[in-house]
């Protein structure tokens, strides 16, 4: 009966008891009911709240741990929240997908992953600084100066033998026979000293450039006439500047060098061609064919076969070109103080300061050099020869 009605047992029915029964009434037993439900539904509601209010203290902390990460809020993710374990998944997914990037390699002719300026951390290991800079020593530049003085010594030899043939004080007849005479005997001196030393050096004396040396002179003498009135409409002012430029580009153009010694080339070609044309136009200031004639030849001797003579003899013995070197510039400045003094002084004071001042300013300026060389430098092929 009173579990029709509801009530619950509390506890089993003692034996001794004596109560009579109890009887519940309807309006009892609803407020049971609702006592009952109210109980349960704040228990649930109290246990609801302390889950989620423990769960939002670890995602907290886990946050300030840095074991979430923020992320933006989607329907799917209302919180914005992911855990770091997902992140790197996610990265190392990438990371395994992504085409792995090939070594850089110092090549333009392959297709690269890397600009074409793109240089790696061993590009500047290999600089070198000053790997093929040559030291001079004072002695030896002094001795390499002789072939300038020569030259320019030479050049006024040959303005002071026109100006005295010019103004009469030298005769024709007189140059032309110490022109032969010089260049024969260099032509005897320098087979001679061929056969001395036993030099592999071409002889000279043949009978092929006998035969052309004088079908050369014979030309030249019947073109003197010709030569003679070639600028007789030109100003004698207009031929000096002339001379001057062509001088200064013989000058310019000589070919320095000890190699060449038995034939002309650029630029020496240059320097012979200024030179020849230079002697052109003084001869043309000349007044007899005899003047003339003698005049080229004796160019075409000093300008074309005395430097390759002076190379010869700088190869064969320094102590010779060096004597060479005082003897052209004491006969030049001889024979400039008969025509202008301070000419004459410029002269020494030029060949005293390229001969000493220029090789110590050439040392000096030497520490300065700073020569650099890397990998940016173009390849340079190793050839070998080999002799048959």
């Amino acid at each position: 009966m009173p579990s029709l009605l509801g009530v619950p047992f509390l506890g089993r029915r003692r034996e001794t008891a004596s109560e009579p029964p109890v009887f519940m009434s309807s309006q009892a037993t609803s407020t049971a009911h609702a006592t009952s439900n109210a109980f349960t539904h704040n228990t649930r509601g109290e246990l609801s709240n302390s889950i989620f209010s423990s769960r939002r203290t670890t995602a907290q902390r886990m946050q300030r741990q840095g074991s979430f990460t923020r992320i933006p809020a989607s329907p799917a993710n209302p919180a914005g929240l992911s855990s770091v374990s997902a992140a790197s998944t996610a990265t190392q997914h990438e990371a395994a997908t992504a085409p792995r990037q090939r070594p850089w390699r110092r090549l333009l002719y392959i297709k690269q992953d890397f600009p074409d300026d793109y240089v790696d951390d061993t590009f500047l290991m290999e600089l070198q600084k000053n790997a093929n800079v040559r030291m001079y020593e004072y002695s030896t530049v002094v001795m390499q100066t002789t072939v300038v003085t020569q030259h320019i010594s030479s050049i006024m030899v040959f303005i002071a033998v026109f100006i005295n043939l010019y103004r009469n004080t030298l005769t024709a007849s007189l140059l032309l026979w110490c022109s032969t005479t010089s260049t024969v005997m260099g032509i005897v001196l320098w087979d001679l000293l061929n056969l001395t030393l036993q030099l592999p050096i071409q002889r000279i004396i043949r009978v092929d450039m006998i035969k052309g040396a004088v079908l050369f002179a014979l030309l030249l003498f019947g073109l003197s006439p010709v030569l003679r009135t070639l600028t007789e409409d030109t100003s004698s002012d207009t031929i000096w500047a002339m001379t001057v430029i062509l001088f200064c580009v013989n000058l310019a153009f000589h070919d320095y060098s000890m190699g060449n010694l038995t034939n002309i080339r650029f630029p020496g070609s240059v320097s012979l061609n200024a030179a020849v044309l230079a002697s052109v136009l003084l001869a043309s200031r000349l007044n007899s064919n005899l003047s003339v004639f003698a005049f080229l030849a004796f160019a075409l001797c000093w300008f074309a076969l005395f430097p390759i003579f002076r190379r010869y003899l700088k190869r064969v013995s320094s102590v010779a070109s060096m004597a060479t070197t005082v003897v052209l510039a004491l006969v030049a400045t001889a024979m400039f103080m008969y025509i202008l003094k301070p000419i004459a002084l410029l002269h020494v004071f030029s060949t005293l300061f390229i001969t000493f001042a220029c090789p110590l300013w050439l040392i000096w300026v030497q520490r300065y050099k700073n020569e650099i060389h890397g990998p940016w430098d173009e390849a340079r092929p190793i050839v070998h020869r080999y002799n048959r």
